[in-house]
């Protein structure tokens, strides 16, 4: 028989949101100019750097979620490797999962905009397998 753990997740209120981000956008432009000097600094491709600067650094897995009585729901499935410090931060309406980047420059980054405003009190995030789960109330 399987045992099944549930490990908590770190939860960050929103004010960390910004400042994640812009992190997070800074490591995309850095790798999306070293695509642009590879090419030889031929313009005309920005955006394509940009997108396969994403898709070589960040993980964003496509979020669930649902609302059941006076709670809000919300289930990411992680792809199956190890990320470091998985992490909630907790805005009023969005919710951004997050990791540490691991040695491989990968780094999960999914912002959930929310259907309703949630309660910040009382939330709770766990991790099952590669499954994380935030449970709050509705804001009344």
């Amino acid at each position: 028989m399987d045992l099944v753990t549930s490990i908590p997740v770190r939860i960050y209120d929103g004010t960390s949101i910004p400042s994640f981000l812009e992190d997070v956008q800074d490591r995309i432009a850095q790798r999306a100019h070293q695509l642009y000097q590879e090419r030889g600094c031929v313009p005309g491709h920005e955006l394509d750097d940009w997108l396969e600067a994403e898709r070589e650094l960040i993980i964003k897995p496509t979020p669930t979620i649902s609302v059941g009585g006076e709670d809000l729901i919300a289930e990411v499935t992680l792809p199956e490797i190890d990320l470091p410090h998985v992490a909630v931060r907790i805005g009023p309406r969005q919710f951004v999962i997050s990791s540490d980047v691991d040695a491989d420059g990968l780094q999960v980054c999914q912002v959930i905009d929310l259907p309703a405003e949630v309660s910040m009190d009382g939330v709770d995030a766990e991790q099952i397998g590669n499954t994380i789960r935030i449970t709050t109330a509705l804001a009344r």
